[in-house]
């Protein structure tokens, strides 16, 4: 048998994605179930037999939609957490940037991958749960390394990790918008949810230990000082009106 080249590798690739485009489209109209693989083949110009050269049937589809968020993002989620490298705060964002941008990129195939869990075949089950498993645990504990080295406010990790995984999935159910408006790219978009999903989480007086940090520490406790003696003299103020 020759050797496969890299312009078949390229074109088993393409097919494969047109694939799981019209997998992604016939499954969140008909549902899994209801969609047949003589249908998926049309739906990309081959037969029923030529789609058996790219895909061993609808259940390897599933697993190759499934590898494409679930597991990548637990790993992508877990080599964060692992990397001591950076700041906690920095890490965090980056991976609700990365969560949220894969979203944005294909929502209507994370929205099929949400309402067909139940057609899962068992081992592909156990891989997704585990890989979605995977990916709260590395984001809980971002967080709290981030209140360990004080880059994050002191919140509780667990809730703040299923709140942070939640805004970066609800872009499937709105991204791209509708009304006329200009359209972000998934990585804009991705870029300015982190922004306001982290507004209340990261600590913006927190300062990377090293030259300076005292002084910048200290210039960050005045400021609330300030502040604190103004909303007490206004307080006062308004107490003997």
């Amino acid at each position: 048998m020759p050797k496969p080249t890299q312009r078949s590798s390229a074109r088993h690739e393409l097919v494969l994605e047109q694939l799981m485009g019209a997998a992604e489209t016939l499954f969140a109209r008909q549902g899994v179930a209801g969609t047949s693989l003589v249908e998926l083949a049309e739906a990309v110009g081959l037969t029923r037999t030529g789609v058996y050269h790219y895909v061993s049937g609808k259940d390897e589809l599933l697993e190759h939609l499934v590898r494409g968020f679930s597991l990548v993002t637990a790993n992508e989620l877990q080599a964060l957490a692992d990397d001591s490298s950076r700041p906690a705060a920095e890490r965090l964002r980056a991976a609700v940037v990365a969560m949220a941008a894969r979203v944005a990129e294909h929502p209507q195939r994370f929205r099929v991958l949400l309402t067909s869990e139940e057609a899962f075949p068992p081992t592909l089950a156990k891989q997704h749960h585990r890989a979605r498993r995977k990916t709260f645990t590395a984001l809980s504990s971002l967080v709290s390394q981030g209140i360990a080295d004080g880059s994050v406010n002191p919140v509780d990790p667990d809730l703040t990790a299923l709140s942070l995984a939640g805004v970066a999935n609800w872009v499937a159910f709105w991204y791209p918008r509708k009304e006329p408006a200009p359209q972000q790219t998934p990585q804009q978009v991705a870029e300015a949810l982190a922004d306001i999903a982290l507004g209340g989480v990261i600590n913006p007086q927190h300062e990377v230990p090293g030259e300076g940090a005292i002084p910048q520490a200290l210039a960050g406790l005045r400021s609330y000082v300030q502040r604190l003696e103004l909303l007490l003299d206004a307080g006062g103020r308004a107490a003997a009106d």
